[in-house]
Parts: C-alpha cells; structure tokens; sequence
C-alpha cells in the first residue's frame, strides 16, 4: 500500500491565520530600608531600593483568546482573563543563576 501523498499546509487556500496571545508576567521584589510603608513606597519609586530578593512569575500555557488581526488595543491584550498558568518563584541565587 502507497502512504498518502503529503500536501504543504502553507498552500492550503482554506486556511486563515490567526494571533493567539500567550502572557507571562514577571513581579521583582527588592528590599528596601525606612521607618514606614509610605516612606518605602516612596524611596523604591525614586530607586532607592537593594538588591533584587525573590521574583515571582506567571507564564501562561493555555490561551483562551484568538485574533484574526494584530490590529489589537494594548490595554485590551492585558485586560482579559488568564485561565490556565504556571507560577515559578525564584530567590536571587536562582535569577542570577538563570
């Protein structure tokens, strides 16, 4: 019996293209010294902070959204639901590892 004849899928005028988003989002906490959590608030935005202590991050492994344009609001890629994520913590050593 002969296998089936393989057809590129790059060719296939019945296929369309479309844009499935996947997000990964990182948090870094640093340490930062002062007498009270306005004051720390203030001194990390100015950058007045430590070396970085632990990174938190969300990486998504399942999308549930789809486009049929790249034509897309920013705001709107980050404003939508996020179902099915990993979550990978890591402390300096392990970043600076990395």
């Amino acid at each position: 019996m002969k296998p089936p004849r393989l057809k590129l899928v790059s060719n296939n005028p019945n296929l369309t293209t479309y844009y499935v988003p996947f997000t990964s989002i990182q948090v870094d906490y640093y340490p930062v010294k002062a007498i009270s959590p306005e004051q720390a608030i203030m001194k990390a935005n100015s950058g007045e902070f430590e070396r970085l202590e632990k990174r938190v991050s969300l990486i998504e492994t399942a999308s549930n959204v789809v486009y049929d344009h790249l034509n897309i609001d920013p705001s709107e890629s980050f404003a939508r639901d996020i179902d099915i994520y990993d979550i990978k913590e890591q402390s300096y050593d392990q970043v600076l590892n990395n």
